[in-house]
């Protein structure tokens, strides 16, 4: 089979169709390159958006926990107050103490003691009560006022002779935990039409310490 010979005008011609489609290959890789950076900093772009979008959403959730905080810090404070108010006043009229001291404390050594209010009567009835205040009533306040019984006449040997008795005061209590405090020789006191009163069982007695 005989070969076919090119002449020169047709080699010409091979040479430029081939280094037009080469141009052409080239052209549409700068387009790829360009839309490849486009892409690129269309990416980070979007990521510096998301950055910033990110910090305001911290720094909105962090200015609205600090106010949340400082409503709840305020809440506590009113709630307090109301409680030690209305403790006095049921103090007086229940036990007939004549001076009341809110949230008292005392160091001893590397130990100490806090005790939410207490009240005191002197003279021929010589009675100190002790009340621990709760929020929501559970086990662990019999446990932290039993230890405040215990210790006290350690930081407050000026009260060693007088009877102690305790107090558990909470907004709400259900039967079987009013059962359970008076058990255990602490008088149990709820809120009742805005006051706060005396939850006794018949027959409670109460613990003198």
């Amino acid at each position: 089979m005989q070969e076919k010979t090119l002449t020169y005008e047709q080699l010409i011609n091979l040479f430029q169709e081939d280094r037009k489609q080469f141009q052409e290959i080239r052209l549409e890789q700068q387009e790829t390159a360009r839309q490849m950076k486009e892409t690129e900093m269309q990416i980070k772009e979007a990521q510096s958006k998301t950055d910033v979008l990110f910090a305001e959403t911290d720094r909105y959730i962090k200015e609205l926990s600090i106010q949340i905080g400082g409503v709840h810090s305020s809440f506590g404070k009113f709630t307090e107050e109301l409680f030690m108010s209305s403790l006095e006043i049921m103090m007086k009229s229940n036990f007939g103490i004549q001076s009341f001291d809110p949230n008292p404390s005392r160091k001893l050594d590397s130990d100490s003691i806090e005790i939410d209010a207490m009240g005191i009567i002197n003279g021929s009835v010589n009675k100190v009560f002790i009340a621990e205040i709760k929020s929501k009533y559970d086990k662990k306040a019999l446990k932290q006022l039993t230890k405040i019984m215990n210790k006290f006449n350690s930081f407050y040997p000026e009260y060693k002779d007088k009877m102690k008795f305790g107090v558990i005061a909470v907004p709400f209590l259900k039967e079987e935990q009013i059962k359970e405090i008076s058990s255990a020789g602490f008088y149990p006191a709820v809120f009742k039409n805005d006051m706060l009163v005396l939850q006794t069982p018949k027959n409670f007695k109460a613990k003198a310490f």
